[in-house]
């Protein structure tokens, strides 16, 4: 049946490339990457019958409505949502992609201590572990579900494309969960449909900053907006790992739609930039992305004017002017999400340290008023 081919494609691709990330023993040529390439050509070159199998029935659905070159985005799309996770290796020096359900070995929290012990990734005891079949049934509910999506609206198969072309995160997915706390999260029932209107936003923003970001500057900004920084401490050890992938106690989690949220507002205040280019500005404001006449952005709290050429020169090695914050930080319960961060100067960053924003002004307004009494005339 084609669903046990696919899960021995699957399987195969992980045995030939986990390497000894997980705890596994390192093989000849496992140091290569999970290849959703080969899993979705080996599937696009089968025959679907409708009236065979549910997964069998809803690809040939998909690929009757679709257009050929959507469905071949939306099948790899579909193949990396459903099927694969990449998790943080036992190193914690990278990541690897592999399936949710064969077991493997991952740095888990224990209770009462943010001391890591070596604990299996594997269905019923890690909640991003899923079974084979309930990883299947996640699959053929979101082709189901695509498929139904642009019978309603046409718009959607161009959307799908169009983020595609734009992608921040290889294989962008159009789906994220309906309740990322729930255990095990990873269910059909729990997945939902997520174009939303950050994404209309993002659509029309990408190419135009594309055009002027230099690719150092946007690889910092998409990698600050959807992946975690390396934490040896809290309850996931990661690095550089996909933040709706990590557990979802973890103070740096976030959904897929907050990431997509955070993506939006750094556009938006970074378009507001002194010296930021004006054709750009103009094309943003012309397509109603932001407000014909917004204020200049500042540092939330040294209030100075934020300038493009300072964030887009070439800084010093290890020192950055403006960095990415978050108003209310992450180990404090903040959220990774677009109404949370902001852009700050670098002494601005140095001064909030792991305050809230409301408690830095508090702090400097204290200091300012202390002054002001002890030296009248200063």
């Amino acid at each position: 049946m084609l669903q046990e081919e696919i899960r021995d494609l699957l399987e195969q691709e992980e045995r030939d490339t986990v390497s000894d990330a997980f705890g596994g023993q390192k093989t000849a040529g496992s140091t290569k990457s999970y290849s959703v390439v080969k899993i979705r050509d080996a599937i696009l070159a089968k025959t679907f019958a409708q009236n065979s199998s549910a997964v069998e029935s809803a690809l040939a659905e998909a690929k009757a409505a679709l257009p050929a070159k959507v469905f071949k985005l939306v099948l790899g799309n579909l193949i990396r949502f459903s099927f694969l996770i990449e998790l943080t290796n036992l190193k914690v020096g990278s990541t690897k992609m592999k399936t949710r359900w064969l077991p493997g070995d991952i740095l888990m929290p224990q209770n009462g201590s943010f001391e890591p012990v070596r604990g299996s990734f594997q269905p019923g005891n890690d909640p991003r572990s899923s079974s084979f079949e309930a990883c299947l049934s996640a699959f053929t509910h979101c082709l189901t579900e695509i498929t139904a999506k642009n019978a309603q609206d046409p718009s959607v198969a161009q959307k799908i494309v169009s983020l595609d072309a734009s992608s921040s995160v290889p294989y962008e997915s159009v789906f994220d969960y309906t309740n990322p706390q729930a255990n095990p999260v990873h269910t059909r029932e729990n997945v939902s449909w997520v174009l939303n209107g950050d994404v209309d936003w993002l659509l029309k923003a990408r190419p135009l900053i594309k055009e002027i970001l230099e690719k150092k500057l946007l690889d910092k900004i998409q990698t600050k907006t959807y992946k975690t920084d390396r934490a040896l401490t809290g309850k996931d050890k990661t690095n550089r790992a996909k933040r709706w992938e990590v557990l979802a106690d973890d103070f740096q989690h976030a959904t897929l739609t907050e990431c997509w949220s955070v993506e939006r507002k750094l556009y938006e205040d970074l378009v507001c930039f002194q010296n930021f280019p004006a054709a750009t500005r103009a094309a943003f404001e012309a397509a109603g992305l932001i407000v014909t006449g917004r204020t200049v952005s500042r540092c939330p709290v040294t209030h100075e004017v934020l300038d493009f050429e300072k964030l887009s020169g070439d800084p010093v090695h290890g020192k950055a002017e403006y960095q990415v914050g978050h108003k209310h930080p992450l180990k404090r319960a903040g959220r990774h999400r677009g109404d949370n961060v902001c852009w700050q100067s670098a002494d601005g960053n140095r001064i909030q340290g792991d305050l809230t924003i409301e408690e830095t002004n508090l702090l400097l307004d204290g200091i300012f008023q202390r002054k002001t009494e002890l030296f009248p005339s200063a």
